[in-house]
């Protein structure tokens, strides 16, 4: 069979002519960068684009070297080397440390690329739509974390994942989600503040920050985690409430409750986790739309609690929730915010 040198085709399921490319979607970029002759292989097959800056190519029977897979993990041309390098070694720490990433082969950072194992495509997402029974998996998901908390990483971007970021996050969601192209009004922005200073009360531990089901592969039996790079200190339950309140997967909200697990500051983390995923959702666009629904119904449950009295941003979310544009955009909201006695400014 014909070898392919990667580079030469982009962003396609399987290989095509020699020469051709194809958009960088992103970046509205073409990608057309020739690859060194130590990442060409048998077949190349290249895996779904998701939003992400980088691609990924699984390698069937890569060249000199002894796997049967292993997977190509390939930058945008603009990325600095050093970003390149960044992750590298986040994968090194993270995989000496005993965190179940993929193993680490090779990488280049000039030439923008990291080869590292294959560990298929088997989602705790994918397992769960094809009726696996994963009880065995979620539990072994959590445990990982206590493996994940203690470790300090000197490549975590910066700054910590703290009131500043999460509070930024916060403005994100306002603006994009709930249509507020000029930000929220005095009442909603303090009850956003509210809530990051709630965050900010939570011990402190190493997070994944991106913690859930499509993210954590089911590798010869065991669970393996993905998308790890971006590490970093960060509310101690984090990425217990983001696997718990996954809005990627359907589970009945006693199970939920109980991967998250309870603590003082764990509403709010999860509440501040879940709005933050709606804005992410709402500045993609596209399929991630769907996700925005879930999200907000159990950002909404986690509200109906009591434990955070933030009704604005709950007016906001009821619209989300059932997949209406947002109240806050379709009309002014003054006054009393509905049912709660409020007096506080419109969002």
């Amino acid at each position: 069979m014909d070898r392919f040198r990667l580079g030469q085709l982009l962003h396609r399921s399987r290989p095509g002519p020699v020469g051709e490319v194809a958009p960088w979607d992103r970046y509205g970029d073409v990608m057309n960068t020739r690859l060194p002759d130590a990442l060409t292989a048998e077949r190349v097959e290249w895996l779904p684009a998701e939003a992400s800056a980088r691609r990924y190519a699984r390698l069937h029977r890569p060249r000199g070297r002894p796997h049967r897979t292993l997977m190509a993990m390939l930058f945008h041309p603009a990325t600095r080397p050093q970003e390149v390098d960044r992750v590298a070694r986040a994968t090194q720490q993270l995989d000496a440390a005993g965190v179940p990433v993929p193993e680490l082969v090779a990488w280049d950072g000039e030439a923008r690329w990291i080869l590292q194992e294959d560990l298929g495509d088997v989602t705790l997402a994918r397992a769960r739509r094809d009726g696996q029974a994963l009880a065995g998996a979620y539990s072994e998901a959590v445990a990982l974390l206590e493996t994940l908390a203690p470790l300090s990483l000197d490549t975590s971007p910066k700054p910590p994942l703290a009131k500043q970021r999460m509070r930024a996050e916060l403005q994100q969601f306002a603006v994009l989600a709930l249509k507020l192209p000029e930000g929220p009004g005095a009442g909603l922005a303090d009850e956003l503040d509210q809530l990051a200073a709630r965050c900010e009360q939570a011990p402190v531990a190493l997070c994944h920050r991106d913690y859930h089901s499509r993210n954590l592969l089911l590798h010869d039996g065991r669970v393996r985690v993905i998308d790890h790079q971006d590490a970093l200190a960060g509310p101690a339950c984090y990425d217990r409430v983001s696997l718990a309140y996954d809005p990627y997967v359907e589970l009945p909200d006693a199970i939920r409750d109980r991967i998250a697990g309870d603590g003082d500051q764990l509403p709010a983390v999860a509440l501040q986790r879940l709005a933050k995923a709606i804005g992410t959702f709402a500045d993609k666009g596209g399929q991630w739309s769907a996700c925005i629904t879930p999200a907000a119904r159990q950002a909404r449950r986690l509200l109906s609690r009591g434990e955070l009295a933030l009704p604005l941003l709950d007016l906001g979310l009821a619209a989300l929730a059932t997949g209406c544009a947002p109240l806050t955009a379709r009309a002014p909201v003054s006054g009393r915010a509905a049912g709660t006695g409020s007096t506080r400014a419109a969002p």
